[in-house]
Protein backbone atom coordinates (compact mmCIF):
# COMPACT_ATOMS: atom_id res chain seq x y z
CA UNK A 1 0.00 0.00 0.00
CA UNK A 2 0.92 3.34 -0.65
CA UNK A 3 2.76 5.83 2.07
CA UNK A 4 0.24 9.23 2.12
CA UNK A 5 1.72 12.17 1.31
CA UNK A 6 -0.10 14.50 3.10
CA UNK A 7 0.98 16.89 0.60
CA UNK A 8 -2.89 16.23 -0.45
CA UNK A 9 -4.43 18.16 -2.91
CA UNK A 10 -1.34 19.75 -4.43
CA UNK A 11 -2.57 22.48 -6.86
CA UNK A 12 -0.90 22.67 -10.29
CA UNK A 13 -1.86 25.85 -11.33
CA UNK A 14 -2.24 27.42 -14.66
CA UNK A 15 0.42 25.35 -16.23
CA UNK A 16 1.19 21.64 -17.30
CA UNK A 17 3.83 19.87 -15.20
CA UNK A 18 5.88 17.09 -16.67
CA UNK A 19 7.74 14.56 -14.75
CA UNK A 20 9.74 12.84 -17.12
CA UNK A 21 7.56 12.00 -19.78
CA UNK A 22 4.68 11.87 -17.92
CA UNK A 23 2.55 15.77 -18.65
CA UNK A 24 0.38 16.38 -15.88
CA UNK A 25 -2.48 18.97 -16.80
CA UNK A 26 -2.93 22.17 -14.66
CA UNK A 27 -5.46 20.97 -11.65
CA UNK A 28 -5.79 19.66 -7.64
CA UNK A 29 -4.29 16.17 -6.84
CA UNK A 30 -3.31 13.84 -4.38
CA UNK A 31 0.28 12.60 -3.53
CA UNK A 32 1.39 9.14 -2.03
CA UNK A 33 4.51 7.86 -2.27
CA UNK A 34 5.10 4.13 -3.44
CA UNK A 35 8.19 2.93 -0.99
CA UNK A 36 8.82 -0.77 -2.51
CA UNK A 37 12.10 -1.09 -0.96
CA UNK A 38 14.65 1.45 0.69
CA UNK A 39 16.21 2.54 -2.45
CA UNK A 40 12.99 1.60 -5.04
CA UNK A 41 10.53 4.60 -4.26
CA UNK A 42 7.69 5.85 -7.14
CA UNK A 43 5.76 9.23 -7.08
CA UNK A 44 1.95 8.70 -7.60
CA UNK A 45 -0.25 12.04 -8.59
CA UNK A 46 -3.69 10.95 -8.31
CA UNK A 47 -7.34 12.31 -8.53
CA UNK A 48 -8.30 10.89 -5.35
CA UNK A 49 -9.83 13.65 -3.23
CA UNK A 50 -8.47 14.15 0.22
CA UNK A 51 -11.17 13.85 3.21
CA UNK A 52 -11.52 16.36 5.40
CA UNK A 53 -11.86 14.38 8.44
CA UNK A 54 -11.99 10.30 8.41
CA UNK A 55 -15.13 8.57 7.23
CA UNK A 56 -14.70 5.01 6.37
CA UNK A 57 -18.34 5.29 4.77
CA UNK A 58 -16.94 7.72 2.07
CA UNK A 59 -15.73 5.80 -0.48
CA UNK A 60 -15.55 9.20 -3.07
CA UNK A 61 -12.62 10.45 -0.99
CA UNK A 62 -9.61 8.85 1.11
CA UNK A 63 -7.94 9.63 4.94
CA UNK A 64 -4.37 8.95 4.37
CA UNK A 65 -3.98 6.13 2.01
CA UNK A 66 -6.53 4.32 3.37
CA UNK A 67 -8.80 2.46 0.66
CA UNK A 68 -6.39 3.47 -1.83
CA UNK A 69 -6.60 2.11 -5.09
CA UNK A 70 -4.47 2.84 -8.19
CA UNK A 71 -7.37 3.42 -10.67
CA UNK A 72 -7.24 7.32 -10.46
CA UNK A 73 -3.65 7.23 -10.80
CA UNK A 74 -2.96 9.96 -13.21
CA UNK A 75 0.85 9.63 -13.12
CA UNK A 76 4.10 7.28 -11.47
CA UNK A 77 6.83 8.54 -11.68
CA UNK A 78 10.08 6.80 -10.06
CA UNK A 79 12.01 8.59 -7.29
CA UNK A 80 15.52 9.07 -6.97
CA UNK A 81 16.42 7.98 -3.64
CA UNK A 82 19.66 9.50 -2.12
CA UNK A 83 21.43 9.58 1.27
CA UNK A 84 21.96 12.51 3.07
CA UNK A 85 24.90 13.84 5.12
CA UNK A 86 22.36 15.15 8.27
CA UNK A 87 19.44 13.46 9.45
CA UNK A 88 16.05 14.83 8.86
CA UNK A 89 13.73 14.38 12.18
CA UNK A 90 10.61 15.58 10.59
CA UNK A 91 8.93 14.44 7.61
CA UNK A 92 9.52 17.09 5.18
CA UNK A 93 8.57 18.04 1.79
CA UNK A 94 10.27 20.41 -0.11
CA UNK A 95 10.66 22.06 -3.81
CA UNK A 96 14.47 22.34 -4.41
CA UNK A 97 16.69 23.12 -7.12
CA UNK A 98 14.26 25.74 -8.54
CA UNK A 99 14.44 27.37 -11.77
CA UNK A 100 11.66 29.39 -13.63
CA UNK A 101 10.99 26.25 -15.12
CA UNK A 102 11.02 23.74 -12.73
CA UNK A 103 12.93 22.12 -10.24
CA UNK A 104 12.85 19.18 -7.67
CA UNK A 105 9.70 17.73 -5.84
CA UNK A 106 11.58 16.10 -2.84
CA UNK A 107 11.02 14.42 0.71
CA UNK A 108 13.08 13.91 3.44
CA UNK A 109 13.02 11.90 6.44
CA UNK A 110 15.78 10.50 9.03
CA UNK A 111 18.99 10.24 6.61
CA UNK A 112 16.93 10.18 3.36
CA UNK A 113 15.59 11.81 0.41
CA UNK A 114 13.68 10.95 -2.21
CA UNK A 115 13.32 13.11 -5.12
CA UNK A 116 11.78 13.96 -8.48
CA UNK A 117 12.26 15.90 -11.34
CA UNK A 118 9.36 18.20 -12.73
CA UNK A 119 9.14 20.73 -15.49
CA UNK A 120 6.64 23.59 -16.12
CA UNK A 121 4.63 23.84 -19.36
CA UNK A 122 2.49 25.91 -20.59
CA UNK A 123 -0.58 24.49 -21.88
Amino acid sequence: MPIPAHFRMIKLVDVYKAFGDKKVPAGEYSAFIDAKSPSDWTLIISTWAAQPKMDQNDKTALWGAYGYTPDKDVARVPMKVEALPFSVEQLTWAFVDTTTDGGRIAIMWGKTMASVAFKAQMP
